[in-house]
């Protein structure tokens, strides 16, 4: 199953643009400054190189800030699982036609071979760039401590990261046009939406989960010690409590007493042993004391055949009643 997800957000895809623009602009000027062609001039070509470079800082400055707040970071956790079936894609499977080893969600973008790379260009490609350039910049002037003997050196550090750069870019390039369409992850970079795979099942249990928090009706779930492992807004609010904290890992006990809770106590061990309970017309006991009275269904969960939770909802219907 195929669905349009909006993937990428408004600084992610502001942040990926500017990054190839000034890693493009760092590349073009220098080449050039080891006279590789001529294009503005060696002098005009130091200049603008130097100014993309700190542009190129402060960039990685604002993306890290972003990655941490937003908590993208987690992203870039390498993982070996699945490493050599993606390589083995991209060599063999992806020209025989062959499904792809990973699927992209909204949180997990990248495939396991894409986290490794990604990770070291951040980790160290990036870095080495950066300080191999401002080592070279600030090397021009004699009070610099990077006035030292290892000129050369740092050049051909820097200039051999360039061309891992550069070796990323194009193998970058390439991948992009072997998604469904060539240009489909170039559109998704620009627009943030994507068309991607889903389980069927799995977004079935989201839409489901979606509608239940959504929904009018109190939906809860209780354990088979009786303790509140789940409970949406509309339970919250019919029991009179904003803070869901307050409820979960209660027992259910808190919410009745008196003969109700006597009732509420015999449904659950009915449903335990795999009946259900519909249209039951309760008083319940709210968080701050009250009482309310709600339509109650309840139902067993079963795993490998076995009951081992009740779950259900509740309907209020105070004011149907005070009408």
């Amino acid at each position: 199953m195929k669905k349009s997800t909006y993937i990428y957000k408004s600084f992610e895809r502001f942040w990926h643009w500017s990054q190839a623009l000034a890693i493009f602009f760092l590349a073009l000027t220098g080449f050039e400054l080891h006279f590789s062609f001529e294009l503005f001039g060696f002098k005009n070509a130091v200049e603008y190189h130097n100014a993309a470079g700190w542009a190129f800082l402060v960039l990685i400055i604002f993306a890290i800030f972003w990655h941490f707040v937003t908590g993208e970071w987690k992203q870039y956790i390498p993982t070996t699982k699945l490493v050599g079936e993606q390589i083995n894609y991209y060599i063999f499977g992806i020209f025989k036609g062959a499904p792809h080893p990973t699927h992209k969600t909204i949180y997990n973008k990248f495939n396991p071979l894409q986290r490794l790379i990604y990770l070291g260009l951040k980790i160290l490609v990036i870095p080495v760039q950066v300080v191999t350039g401002f080592a070279f910049l600030y090397y021009l002037y004699p009070e610099s401590i990077w006035h030292t003997d290892g000129l050369e050196a740092i050049a051909l550090i820097h200039t051999f990261g360039a061309f891992a750069l550069i070796t990323f870019v194009v193998a970058h390039v390439y991948l992009t046009t072997t998604g469904h369409t060539p240009t489909e992850s170039i559109k998704a970079m620009i627009t943030g939406w994507e068309i991607i795979d889903i389980d069927e099942d799995e977004y079935r249990k989201e839409q489901m989960i979606e509608a239940v928090d959504k929904g009018i009706a109190g939906y809860y779930r209780i354990d088979a010690d009786g303790t509140l492992e789940d409970v949406n807004n509309a339970w919250l609010k019919m029991y009179k409590c904003n803070n869901r904290n307050k409820v979960i890992g209660q027992h259910y006990t808190t919410t009745r007493s008196g003969s109700d809770l006597e009732i509420l106590t015999a449904n659950i061990k009915k449903v335990m042993n795999g009946d259900s309970v519909n249209g039951a017309i309760v008083n319940r006991k709210c968080y701050d004391n009250t009482t309310s009275k709600h339509i109650l269904t309840m139902s067993p969960v079963f795993i490998d055949g076995k009951v081992v939770k009740v779950e259900g909802f509740i309907i209020d219907i105070d004011n149907v009643d005070n009408k």
